[in-house]
């Protein structure tokens, strides 16, 4: 059994930096629940699974909308 050593969540705003989307962006998805999220303390955190599988969420929304 291979255990993975990527992180299965990260800080908001530097997550989502790190995969180009700016501070307001981040906190928009958020918002609109789009990014699944959670808080210690007061910091926001991302879950990596949420923010990778984001652009076929948002092309999903798009075609539904367009429908």
């Amino acid at each position: 059994m291979e255990l993975s050593t990527a992180p299965t969540f990260g800080p908001l705003v530097e997550t989502c930096r790190a995969h180009g989307i700016s501070r307001s962006v981040a906190f928009e998805l958020a918002r609109a629940g789009k990014l699944q999220t959670f808080t210690i303390g007061t910091r926001r955190y991302v879950y990596t699974d949420s923010l990778r599988t984001l652009p076929e969420r948002l092309a999903a929304d798009a075609a539904k909308a367009a429908a």
